[in-house]
C-alpha cells in the first residue's frame, strides 16, 4: 500500500448535502436525477469520445454515490471513512453486553416465530417488525448524535460509533429475515 492514502470522494459534497448521517431521501433521489440529467446520452450525441467517457464515468460516480448515501449502513461507513475512522463491519466485536442481549432477544424471537405454526403468528410478526422499526429509528438517532459529537482523539467515542453502526446492521438483517417470514407466508 502507497504510504500517502488516496482520499475517498466525498458524496455528501457531490450531492450538495452536509456531513450528517440522517438524510431526506427524498431530496437525495431529486438531486441524483438532477446530476444524471446533466450527463444524459442524448446531451452527448455529438460529443467526442473523450467527452462521453467522462459524462459516463460521472454518471458511474453519481450511482456509486446515491447507492452509499441511501443506505445508512454503507452512509455510516462513508462518513467514517471521509473522518479516517475504518473498520470490518463483518468482524466487529462487541464489548457492550446491552446490544448483546438485545441481538440475542431478537434472534431468539425470530427463531420462534419460524417455528410457530398457529394463528398467532401473524400477530407476533407484526409486534417484532413493529419493535425492530423503533429500535432502528432509535439507533439512527443515536449514530446521528455520535456523529456530531464525535471526538476522534477519544477511541471511546469513535467505538461507541461503530457499535451503534453494527448493531444498526444487525437490526437490518433482522429485518430482512423478518421479511422473508413475511413472504413465507402469503
Amino acid at each position: 500500500m502507497n504510504s500517502k492514502q488516496e482520499c475517498p470522494v466525498d458524496y455528501f459534497k457531490l450531492f450538495s448535502f452536509k456531513k450528517e448521517f440522517l438524510l431526506d431521501l427524498k431530496e437525495l433521489k431529486s438531486r441524483q436525477k438532477m446530476l444524471l440529467q446533466k450527463t444524459h446520452p442524448d446531451l452527448f450525441a455529438k460529443a467526442t469520445d473523450i467527452e462521453k467517457k467522462v459524462a459516463s464515468e460521472f454518471s458511474t460516480l453519481v450511482n456509486k454515490a446515491y447507492s452509499v448515501l441511501k443506505d445508512p449502513i454503507k452512509r455510516g461507513e462513508h462518513l467514517c471513512s471521509l473522518q479516517g475512522l475504518e473498520f470490518d463491519m463483518e468482524n466487529f466485536e462487541f464489548k457492550s453486553i446491552g446490544f448483546l442481549e438485545q441481538q440475542f432477544g431478537i434472534r431468539e424471537e425470530l427463531d420462534e416465530i419460524k417455528n410457530i405454526r398457529s394463528n398467532d403468528k401473524a400477530i407476533l410478526i407484526k409486534k417484532i417488525d413493529d419493535e425492530l422499526k423503533k429500535n432502528m429509528d432509535r439507533i439512527n438517532l443515536e449514530i446521528d448524535k455520535s456523529f456530531k459529537e464525535l471526538d476522534q482523539k477519544d477511541d471511546d467515542s469513535s467505538y461507541l460509533l461503530k457499535e451503534q453502526l453494527a448493531n444498526l446492521a444487525f437490526m437490518v438483517k433482522a429485518c430482512d429475515e423478518l421479511d422473508e417470514v413475511k413472504r413465507s407466508e402469503v
